[in-house]
């Protein structure tokens, strides 16, 4: 059996959705099928309709107002559109069967508006957009909207039961200082209706309070929320997306829909996270860009006496534990003196590394990372040696722990006060694999020591790590200015030991 890991990434979908692995036309084509698009003015314009076939799950694009060949049968369809003019926008879906030589028409002069606003209003301010998009019932890929400004959108009806429409408002700050964003959504099911007229209740929304730090991170950020459904109706993710840009450091909060969100920030570097549920008139604090960016919590395992290492991140961000795309560095491991895999890493060559292991016994994987930011950057170098005990024999995840450093009460640029005390979490991570075939083996912390820097790396001051409450703590006696660099080493129940190091993790200033 081949294992193969994948890196985790946020995809943005955008209309038109083309699902992945969507067959290609049948090559037996026995028909064709036209689709004519007219603007509001009765004028033909191009369009893309979604054509999905219902008996062979055929799908594919195809361009209004010529001939496409199509093999006969039923299909659903889904298009949007704007005037020549441009400014009205016009989105539909309805369902045709191919026979022969077929045509069918969406008709911008039978929309009906899309209005639909907050309640109560956030104000003056916001520049306004809504949305629409149409889907079939199914969750057939057929799947077509678009965005436009209010009093420019407008939807062609059905009584079609096939097909359902997910509609929603977006209100984002007109000032560049930024502020706070909104969204929400609404779907309704069992046909596309003549039309939209809805005010959304701002009670039914959920808030993420976003504290958007700079050090690690700098410059303008895109920051995007996007949406999971799991009630097994995927219309509603087509209109539960987010994007902003603000520059770092910033301050907002996005009140959105109730749900699974995922949240991304995009600068010089990307950092992501997975799905979290946030319920409705909850809000909730995100602190991205916090000191320190370090590696991850993933531990190599084995799996049929193969080691499996390419799980590392060297820079995770502590809430969004994804990313670093711009980490250049190495990894080696080693077995009784005897290097068994070594490779140089840059953003466009990873490690994908599972070599295979001798035997029973110990072994040593170092990982040095960089990132080619910007002068003044933090978290710039960080370093991760894990000596752990390992058999190739059972499928099972290695014991250890990798250190993630919080300083608490530093700015929003990761300053501390010159001179000041700063107490610094250590948080022990051990991530599991999500694979049930992989085993997880009990462990527990038996030591910690720790370390700072305050030239670099030229000199290390030990600072004794204390638990309290399951929390390790550390002292860190800032210098008058400068940057100040991090270091642990936790030993395990077992024998095994991390030492997990940042370099430039805070300033002092």
């Amino acid at each position: 059996m081949r294992r193969i890991t994948a890196a985790a990434s946020v995809v943005t979908v955008l209309a038109p959705l083309l699902l992945a692995g969507a067959s290609t036309a049948s090559a037996a084509a026995k028909g064709s099928l036209t689709v004519t698009t007219l603007d509001s003015g009765g004028k033909p314009v191009y369009a893309q309709v979604a054509v999905y076939n219902t008996k062979t799950y055929d799908f594919r694009y195809i361009t209004s107002n010529k001939a496409a060949s199509l093999p006969d049968g039923s299909y659903e369809l889904a298009t949007s559109f704007t005037d020549s003019t441009g400014g009205r926008g016009t989105v539909g879906g309805h369902s045709v069967t191919v026979s022969g030589s077929t045509k069918t028409t969406f008709d911008a002069r039978q929309g009906r508006p899309v209005s639909v606003s907050l309640s109560p209003s956030p104000g003056g301010g916001y520049d306004r957009s809504v949305s629409a998009y149409v889907c079939t019932a199914d969750n057939g890929p057929a799947v077509m909207g678009l965005s436009a400004a209010p009093g420019d959108l407008y939807v062609i009806p059905s009584s079609s039961k096939a097909y359902e429409l997910s509609y929603g408002t977006t209100y984002e700050p007109t000032s560049a200082a930024g502020g706070d964003v909104w969204l929400a959504t609404a779907t309704h099911k069992g046909g596309v209706p003549s039309g939209v007229s809805a005010a959304l209740k701002r009670s039914g929304l959920t808030a993420l309070k976003v504290s958007a730090r700079s050090g690690p991170d700098s410059g303008s950020a895109r920051f995007s929320f996007d949406n999971q459904i799991s009630s097994g109706d995927s219309c509603p993710m087509s209109t539960n997306h987010l994007s902003l840009r603000r520059d770092l450091p910033n301050y907002f909060t996005a009140h959105l829909p109730p749900g699974q969100w995922s949240v991304s920030q995009q600068a010089r570097d990307f950092v992501y996270d997975g799905f979290h549920n946030y319920a409705a008139g909850k809000t909730t604090s995100l602190t991205l860009g916090h000191a320190v960016w370090g590696p991850g919590g993933a531990m190599p395992y084995t799996w049929y006496h193969q080691l499996y290492l390419d799980v590392f991140d060297p820079f995770a961000d502590p809430t969004l534990p994804a990313g670093g795309t711009l980490a250049t560095g190495t990894v080696k491991l080693t077995h009784s003196g005897k290097t068994l895999y070594s490779h140089a890493f840059s953003p466009s060559s990873t490690p994908s590394a599972q070599p295979v292991i001798p035997g029973a016994g110990w072994y040593t994987f170092s990982e040095v990372g960089r990132r080619g930011l910007p002068s003044g950057s933090l978290s710039t170098t960080s370093t991760l040696t894990l000596r752990f005990y390992a058999d190739p024999a059972k499928n099972q995840e290695i014991r250890d722990y990798v250190t993630r450093f919080w300083p608490n009460g530093l700015d929003t640029r990761n300053r501390a006060v010159p001179g000041s005390t700063t107490s610094v979490d250590l948080g022990m991570r051990r991530d599991g694999t999500g694979d049930g075939s992989v085993a997880r083996l009990p462990d527990g912390v038996k030591s910690v020591r720790a370390w700072y820097t305050t030239d670099g790396g030229g000199s290390w001051h030990t600072t004794a790590a204390k638990l309290s409450g399951g929390k390790w703590t550390i002292a860190v006696h800032n210098p008058a200015t400068g940057r100040v660099g991090l270091r642990s080493t936790v030993t395990d129940t077992h024998g095994d030991s991390s030492t997990t190091t940042v370099y430039n993790a805070y300033v002092v200033s």
